[in-house]
């Protein structure tokens, strides 16, 4: 296998918002042509999300460095005609469009398949292919209100859009076990994520936990909220989290405090005794967070301080690992972006620092037409009767 695999793989992303940019994402980090293929008037909605910086949302900014960007009208004749040269030599297909809109398009599986028998096609949708419910409109809260989750969190709609990210996980997956066997047999293949069962597969420990326990399931159940493992006030009106979930740790921090009647009770719960959790709040508010931070220091019991995000972002800057850095980009200028977690030594991402800046709308128009054999000319007229979008 060569070394830069990844860089003969090209995906046409159709995709809107994070659960496709956050997928490709991954592939355009390991060196894939990712081109989002994008309608002339707004292209992919991530786009128009504020803030924004010179006409540049966060969202793009986040999701959509290394990528390349062309317009098409794909219902003109010209545009479909141009995306089906693309697609002549691309290896993925992905979209989330609701089920048979692709086929409306005349751009279906099956007809991809016709003209390249390899093409992998990944199609994320609410239930999947087959379920009328995915003809509906839903998002990421709707899910997380259909499977209890939400119920279980407040109910509060959560920071992350957890379903999002767990459905575009699951399509890397498929992505790449799919890449995987058309290695093998040199087939392509049909690729059906629905966000709802992503979601619930998430949810597959909690599910059981509920099952274990007779079909019923409370918000403390969720929580693990025990003696040894909460998030504590300080003097300041900050916060130290202990996770002292094993005897090691608990029996570590029961010698350093004295807490010596404590001892047997690590996973003793607020109703079973208040007296503790009042001694250890007490406790925890003698200090300020600053004067927590001394004290825990580099002590190995599962002892940390509650970070603002500033102060998080911070952290994981002075770290120096590379997982986060400024890059200069041409519209952003100083620009915050955090690299893909992946690190296998056969396989480099793109550096930060020599990553491309997220492209503009359409900004690739010409080189990728030119590249399936229109000529300048051809392009001019296309962008003219509105096949596709201008050409810088």
């Amino acid at each position: 296998m060569k070394k830069d695999v990844f860089s003969g793989i090209k995906i046409l992303d159709h995709t809107s918002y994070l659960l496709g940019e956050y997928t490709t994402q991954v592939f355009a980090d390991l060196g894939a042509e990712v081109i989002k293929v994008e309608n002339l008037k707004h292209g992919d909605y991530g786009r128009t999300l504020e803030p924004m910086i010179n006409g540049v949302s966060y969202y793009t900014c986040a999701l959509d460095r290394n990528k390349k960007s062309v317009t098409l009208n794909l219902k003109s004749e010209k545009g479909k005609e141009a995306y089906l040269r693309l697609l002549k030599d691309a290896d993925i297909v992905f979209e989330n469009f609701r089920p048979g809109v692709m086929k409306r398009l005349g751009i279906d599986y099956e007809v991809e398949k016709t003209i390249n028998p390899g093409i992998i096609h990944v199609a994320i949708s609410a239930f999947g292919q087959d379920d009328p419910r995915s003809l509906l409109a839903y998002h990421d809260l709707n899910f997380q209100a259909l499977s209890g989750y939400m119920y279980l969190n407040g109910p509060r709609h959560a920071p992350i859009h957890l379903c999002d990210m767990v459905s575009s996980m699951v399509a890397i997956q498929d992505m790449m076990a799919a890449l995987l066997q058309r290695g093998a047999t040199g087939e392509g293949a049909f690729c059906d994520v629905s966000m709802f069962d992503s979601f619930i597969w998430w949810n597959a420990k909690i599910d059981e936990k509920w099952c274990f326990q007779g079909g019923h399931f409370e918000y403390s159940d969720l929580t693990f909220r025990f003696l040894g493992n909460w998030i504590w006030e300080t003097k300041d009106g900050r916060h130290v989290a202990l996770c002292l979930n094993e005897e090691k740790f608990w029996n570590t921090w029961i010698d350093m405090t004295g807490f010596e009647e404590m001892r047997p009770y690590m996973k003793a719960r607020l109703e079973e005794h208040p007296e503790f959790f009042e001694k250890m709040e007490s406790f925890m508010k003698s200090k300020t967070l600053d004067e927590w931070k001394e004290w825990i220091g580099d002590k190995d019991i599962c002892a940390t301080y509650v970070n603002n995000k500033t102060e998080g972002i911070e952290y994981i800057l002075k770290s120096n690992t590379g997982l986060m850095e400024y890059c200069d980009f041409p519209l952003t200028g100083k620009t915050l972006q955090t690299r893909i977690p992946h690190k296998i030594s056969s396989l480099p991402t793109i550096p930060l620092q020599e990553a491309s800046a997220p492209p503009t709308l359409g900004e690739d128009n010409l080189q990728i037409l030119e590249s399936v054999g229109y000529t300048r000319e051809e392009i001019e007229d296309m962008a003219a009767t509105g096949a596709c979008g201008p050409i810088a």
